[in-house]
């Protein structure tokens, strides 16, 4: 049910194939992409409806695209108490994440009468984009909702796909609530990015767009990204297990599977030094395969044949090579000594250390986020956080006595530069000072 391939037999081909995973859909999904955004852009509302029946088969009207109060207030009566109580749960988790990334303005002195600074200030407004339609993933609300509000975005708008019936799922409705969200649309796809990054008579343009999503999702909002703020790309999941040998093999396998099990265009990926436990990580697979819903097991299997795959590499250190080229959206570190492993990792969205912390627990509860670059993007970008939704303007001050002692270099480098109304901008200040200072220039 899954390949596994000495990494040092593998072809040019397979080793590309195997690095970009669903990024080739993504470059399929660019064109058209392009023509919904530029619908939206030009049309507005009537093209945002208009791709909500075409993509969801949804017939929504202005009216009910945003989330109602009487829609959040029922949406509590719909979710099980328990499940209300593991939504608190996480948000706390989350929250207390999230707060203690908050950076600190800073203010110094860089000589006498000569100062500067970093102010922390959080952007306007921050759309996020969630996933849904035919699953839903109120997690995924939270980890995005969060640090937004945490970072004091004042506006904080969510839009995710509607089901069938038009509603969203109550889960999605109180994650959002508990978070601080101010506007939620019932808009998913492209057509949301559009309406979040151009703006509609009904959603208004934001500040910066956060978020997974699909192929479709993923080249949307790289193509937006001069339009709106876009950190990362957040596409399809991945999931990689780097292990050893004393690694236990249903425990590798369980992880393995919990990303591939997202989409057919998702992926999971073992790399170890040793052939004895790929083999049984292997047999370890094909049970939960078959155990898993319908849907869920037809994902795996479509993935088990193009991305997902176990490596066997020579050494650890060729092994930890690959997994830092591969750079993970997901990383869990199975080894003897994980700590120590973890020192010679380059390349991931968020690490996993040890046989007991799986990628689920990070996906929903830990703190850290979730959501993650993927595609190989983890070699430039950090996941979600709150610099997110920050922006950090510098400050400068300078008293007519520290711009005097600054004078002769700025006016050396200016003129050196071409650039004379530079140096005029210093002289019209300082006058008589530079009369003083012109001979030595």
């Amino acid at each position: 049910m899954i390949r596994i391939r000495k990494l040092g037999d593998l072809t040019a081909g397979e080793r590309k194939s195997i690095l970009e995973r669903a990024e080739e859909q993504v470059r399929l999904a660019l064109e058209p992409a392009k023509k919904v955004l530029d619908d939206v852009r030009a049309c507005g509302d009537d093209a945002l409806l208009e791709h909500t029946l075409r993509f969801d088969e949804v017939a929504l009207a202005r009216k009910t695209m945003r989330l109602s109060k009487g829609e959040i207030d029922e949406a509590y009566g719909r979710v099980d108490g328990r499940l209300l109580a593991a939504l608190k749960h996480a948000h706390r988790n989350i929250t207390r994440f999230h707060r203690k990334q908050m950076p600190k303005p800073m203010w110094m002195k860089m000589e006498p009468g000569v100062e500067g600074g970093r102010l922390v200030v959080p952007v306007e407004s921050a759309g996020l984009y969630v996933p849904g339609g035919k699953a839903f993933y109120p997690s995924v609300m939270l980890m995005l909702a969060v640090p937004a509000k945490v970072a004091g975005v004042e506006r904080v708008v969510a839009c995710t796909p509607p089901r069938r019936d038009g509603r969203l799922d109550p889960a999605s409705i109180v994650a959002a609530d508990i978070s601080g969200v101010d506007e939620v649309y019932k808009v998913g796809g492209v057509q949301s990015i559009a309406a979040m990054a151009y703006g509609t008579e009904t959603i208004k343009k934001v500040d910066v767009i956060a978020g997974p999503g699909s192929p479709y999702v993923s080249a949307a909002q790289r193509l937006v990204k001069l339009d709106v703020r876009m950190d990362f790309p957040a596409g399809p999941s991945e999931g990689m297990v780097l292990a050893d040998s004393k690694a236990n093999p249903k425990y590798v396998a369980a992880d393995v599977l919990s990303e591939a099990e997202h989409g057919p265009d998702s992926a999971g990926v073992l790399v170890t030094d040793s052939m004895r436990l790929a083999k049984k990580v292997a047999a370890e697979i094909r049970p939960m395969i078959e155990a898993l819903p319908e849907v869920r097991r037809r994902y795996v299997r479509h993935n088990m044949a193009t991305y997902s795959i176990i490596i066997v590499a020579d050494t650890m250190d060729e092994a930890i090579g690959f997994v830092n080229e591969y750079a993970a959206e997901h990383l869990v570190i199975n080894t003897k000594d994980p700590k120590k492993t973890l020192k010679k990792i380059m390349n991931a969205g968020t690490i996993c250390l040890g046989g007991f912390t799986p990628i689920t627990a990070g996906n929903f509860i830990v703190g850290p986020n979730a959501i993650l670059p993927t595609g190989g993007y983890a070699r430039q970008f950090s996941g979600v956080s709150v610099d997110t939704f920050l922006k950090k303007p510098t400050v400068e001050y300078v008293t007519r006595k520290g711009l005097g002692k600054l004078a002769k270099d700025i006016i050396l480098l200016s003129d050196f530069e071409g650039f004379p109304a530079h140096s005029n901008s210093v002289k019209v200040r300082l006058k008589s000072t530079y009369s003083t200072l012109k001979g030595g220039v």
